[in-house]
């Protein structure tokens, strides 16, 4: 098929490019700046240099495209600039593809669209929406508008963790902070499961569906950080107020304001990820789209990483 991924060479985006690549697809990527698809275009990925806010630059990219993966992440930064990316990002590139030829717009959206849930609650595809923060907020106008625009797919993305991006060395340098105990629930899924479930759904997944990609064991954060700070001989990691997270964040972002820096650690959209209760139920990807998960839970997940350490 002719395939095009948004943010290919982002951390999901040139893990999915590899592997459409290697099962005979035809990439084509886009990326923001050139240095950082050449290693893919060498692969084979017909390499695109452009921004999804600048309409000019998407001119002829989704040209022939059957499938479209938007890859594109920007859960660390503001609101306003989450918002320029998911959503008017994604309005400039539905004004470019061939409706005549595309047969599936692929979406990874995020969790943030089920707000705070309580503690006891169990998310799945069909649970209600209610997005209390940015993000959030912003990620359900982009999911109505691609299925307003495209035979779109939404893929609700846990947390994503893997190879260089597996928290040891922030957990052995103490830089780490477990907000407000750490008690809420979180889910994860290894990248290497994700591309295989983005996959499925480019072979399995009906357009206007949903799926929640996350593994099989969601758990606490608390117990999460625990077992990978035991297997590393890291101290846990302190815990940090949410009030006093906010007002961290207030003063890193004027400062790198000052400073001229565009991304922030502590923005509102990372403290609504990192303390959501977010117990994410995987079966739509088991049953549905069968899928069989490499890493069923962190603990295989991360005995690959400390294995290749």
């Amino acid at each position: 098929m002719n395939v095009l991924v948004l943010g290919a060479s982002g951390y999901t985006g040139a893990a999915l490019v590899r592997a459409l690549l290697e099962r005979g697809h035809a990439v084509r990527g886009l990326v923001r700046e050139v240095e950082h698809g050449i290693e893919l275009e060498k692969l084979g990925m017909d390499l695109r240099v452009g921004d999804l806010r600048d309409q000019a630059s998407l001119h002829n990219l989704a040209d022939n495209c059957e499938i479209i993966f938007n890859a594109v992440s920007s859960c660390r930064l503001e609101p306003s600039e989450s918002k320029a990316i998911l959503l008017d990002g994604a309005r400039n590139i539905f004004r470019h593809f061939d409706r005549a030829v595309l047969k599936k717009y692929i979406w990874c959206s995020n969790v943030s669209v089920y707000g705070f849930p309580k503690a006891t609650e169990r998310l799945t595809e069909t649970s209600p929406l209610k997005p209390a923060y940015g993000l959030g907020k912003i990620t359900v106008e982009a999911e109505d508008l691609a299925r307003a625009s495209a035979p779109a797919i939404a893929v609700r993305v846990a947390s994503v963790y893997g190879a260089r991006r597996d928290y040891i060395a922030a957990l052995q340098e103490k830089r780490l902070r477990l907000l407000n105990g750490g008690e809420n629930w979180s889910s994860r899924i290894h990248v290497d499961d994700l591309v295989s479930t983005l996959l499925a759904v480019m072979e399995r997944g009906a357009p206007d569906s949903v799926y929640l990609a996350a593994d099989n064991l969601p758990v606490r954060q608390r117990d999460f950080f625990q077992e990978i700070a035991n297997a590393v001989g890291a101290p846990l990691p302190l815990n940090l107020e949410v009030n006093a997270a906010r007002a961290f964040g207030v003063f890193g972002r004027a400062m790198n304001s000052l400073s001229g820096q565009q991304q922030y650690q502590l923005s509102e959209n990372v403290i609504g990820l990192l303390t959501g209760n977010y117990f994410c139920v995987n079966d739509k990807i088991r049953n549905e789209l069968r899928v069989t998960l490499k890493y069923p839970t962190f603990r295989e997940g991360y005995q690959a990483i400390l294995g290749s350490r």
